[in-house]
This record gives C-alpha cells, sequence and structure tokens, in this order.
C-alpha cells in the first residue's frame, strides 16, 4: 500500500525547521515568528495523514518523521531557552530601574 505522505514533503518541512533554528540561533524574532507559523501550519496539514497512514508508512518515511518531530522539539526547547534568558535579562533591567530610582531621588 503507498501513502500520500511524500518524503520531499517531510523534507520541506525538515528545511523550514532547520531555518527556524538558524533564526532562533540568531535571535531574529520576526524570522522565528514567521517559520515557526509556517511550520505548525504544514504540520497542522500533515497530522490527519500521519494519524491514518501511520501503519502503513515505509521505514524511510518513518525515520523521517521522527526525525522531524525531534527538530520540532529542539526549536520548542530553543524557543523556551531564548524566552527564558529575555525574562532573566528584563528582570536585571528591572532591578537597575529601581536602584537607579532608589540612588537618585
Amino acid at each position: 500500500m503507498t501513502t500520500s505522505i511524500q518524503p520531499a514533503q517531510i523534507d520541506a518541512m525538515l528545511a523550514t525547521l532547520a531555518q527556524a533554528l538558524a533564526a532562533c540561533a540568531n535571535r531574529d524574532f520576526d524570522l522565528v515568528t514567521r517559520l515557526s507559523a509556517q511550520q505548525e501550519s504544514e504540520l497542522a496539514s500533515l497530522m490527519p495523514q500521519l494519524q491514518g497512514e501511520a501503519a502503513s508508512l515505509p521505514e524511510e518515511t518513518r525515520a523521517r518523521v521522527i526525525q522531524l518531530i525531534a527538530q520540532r522539539e529542539r526549536l520548542q526547547q530553543e524557543i523556551a531557552s531564548w524566552i527564558a534568558q529575555m525574562r532573566d535579562e528584563m528582570q536585571t533591567v528591572s532591578q537597575n530601574n529601581r536602584l537607579l530610582k532608589t540612588y537618585t531621588s
């Protein structure tokens, strides 16, 4: 039985994820946002197919899907790390502001 899921479709999604990871590493918020939204949209259209054809996927396609999921998880971890770093920086700025107000008044 053949599946409607094409390896090129998964490869394109992996390429988008790679670009998003690079943008995340470069702290390019606009690009990360755009690529993440694109990737989420592509994944949303792929999920019904995966659910319907999971048992009949060729081993190579299954391996690519697993890679896709791992890369997606890595992107989410990178974004979460970036958010935590920004939160820490904002907290430092806030503390510095309070110190300035205290000692300049």
